[in-house]
């Protein structure tokens, strides 16, 4: 499974507080594709902890810099699978755990750049 990329955030809707016209604090983005996402915000951009929901139905919840998703999160797929674990630059990324929804395989342990990597 391969973590979907945050590509085209342009936001069609936007609901939350602004500072200087640009989104600041806790708010709801809506963007074109059917994306969402739900959490903080600062200067505009996604920042702190929240929920970005692709169209599809793959799920981020965690920690965000600056539209990144970075340190430490889950991700959901459609199908139930499940990463809990290191974040960096949106792939798995350090120590998680890794369970599939669709067969009886899963995996804790490091990974590089969203591959597992080390002994099992």
């Amino acid at each position: 499974y391969e973590e979907p990329v945050l590509t085209q955030v342009i936001v069609k809707s936007y609901e939350g507080e602004k500072v200087h016209g640009l989104y600041e604090g806790e708010g709801f983005a809506y963007f074109e594709g059917g994306n969402t996402y739900k959490g903080m915000f600062s200067e505009g951009l996604m920042h702190g902890q929240g929920t970005y929901t692709w169209a599809d139905g793959v799920k981020y919840e965690g920690t965000f810099v600056k539209n990144v998703q970075m340190f430490n999160g889950r991700y959901t797929w459609k199908d139930g699978s499940i990463y809990e674990g290191s974040i960096k630059n949106g792939v798995r990324h350090g120590f998680g755990f890794f369970r599939s929804g669709t067969c009886p395989v899963s995996y804790i342990g490091y990974w590089c750049k969203g591959k597992r990597h080390g002994k099992v």
